[in-house]
Order: structure tokens, then sequence, then C-alpha cells
């Protein structure tokens, strides 16, 4: 379905299904959308600017130059969905979620609260999750360079690809078992 350049402003949408739906340039500010599921769809160029989303799936969905600064995600499945040079001055991620083979890009997702979220095989390359709690974020499999975790809340996250020499961790809380790990990367012995 093709809504390009279409105006949902302020729209509340329960439950709807889209699937390989077109909203390049739509005007989506506002929107409220409620266990909604979005498969496939591209939102390049899109205005979400204020929209919250509560529980719906934005599954391989294409966020390019989409503004989505003030927007919420909360308990939402993002799964395998890029964001690439989004503006996300005030983007929320919330409740969990599933963001399992995300691609972030180079997007700044500061101060998010991504505790318990599932990050599996996320690419998670020059993006800035500066004071994000990741805490019991599943993160396996996750890819990282230029990646700042600085002052980020990793404690009880699940990582096996963590390299901090391709991360900023400056500030980051972590586990004992974390340290172990990070040290084990430098071929630091420890006991």
């Amino acid at each position: 379905m093709d809504y390009r350049d279409a105006d949902f402003a302020g729209e509340v949408w329960d439950g709807r299904e889209f699937e390989g739906c077109d909203f390049t340039g739509a005007y989506l500010v506002d929107l409220v959308t409620t266990g909604c599921t979005f498969v496939d769809c591209d939102f390049t160029e899109a205005d979400l600017s204020g929209s919250r989303h509560e529980r719906s799936a934005f599954v391989a969905a294409t966020f390019v130059q989409t503004r989505l600064v003030n927007a919420s995600f909360n308990g939402c499945k993002l799964a395998g969905s890029t964001f690439d040079r989004v503006g996300a001055r005030g983007l929320n991620f919330a409740d969990g979620g599933d963001y399992s083979a995300v691609s972030f890009g180079a997007t700044k997702l500061g101060a998010q609260h991504l505790a318990g979220a599932r990050l599996a095989g996320a690419n998670l390359v020059d993006t800035d999750l500066t004071g994000a709690d990741l805490s019991g974020a599943d993160l396996r499999g996750a890819r990282y360079g230029r990646t700042v975790l600085r002052d980020a809340d990793l404690r009880g996250a699940r990582i096996d690809t963590l390299d901090p020499r391709l991360c900023e961790l400056s500030g980051a809380r972590i586990d004992v078992e974390h340290a172990i790990a990070l040290a084990a990367v430098f071929g630091v012995v420890i006991g």
C-alpha cells in the first residue's frame, strides 16, 4: 500500500496491520499506535515526532532520515529494522522490547531505558548509548565499533562479543564476570 506523503497526524491506531507499505515522507506527528503491526514498511523521511507506540511491532522496517524527535516505543518489537541518520533527540525506548538484529547505525540513543531489552545480533557500530540502562539486556552477538557506552549500566547484561578496543566504556557499570572477560581481551590472567 502506498501512503507516501500521507497525513496521519494525531490519529490513534489500535491493532491495525500493515505489510510492505510505503510511508516515505508521511506526516505521522503525534500518531498513537497500540498493538499495531508494521512488517517490511518504509518510513524514509517520514515525520514521527511526538508519536507514541505501545506494544506495536515494526519488523524489518526502514527508518532513514526519519524524524523521531520525542517519539516513544514502549514494549515494542523492532526486530530486523534499520535506523540510519534519524533525528532522535528525545527518542525513548522503554519497557524492554525486542530489538534483535536491529541496525542503529550512527544514531544517538543516550540515556535510553533498555533494561531487559533483547538486542541480540544488533548492529551498534557508531551508536551512542551514553548513560543508557542496559542492565539485564541480551546483547549476545551484537556488533560494536566506535560504540559509545560511556556511563551505561551493563550489570546483568548477557554479553559475549564486547571488545573494549571497539567501544568507549568510561564510567560504565559492569559485573565482575564482565570485568574478567574484558581483561582477557588484553591477555590479562586473573587469579
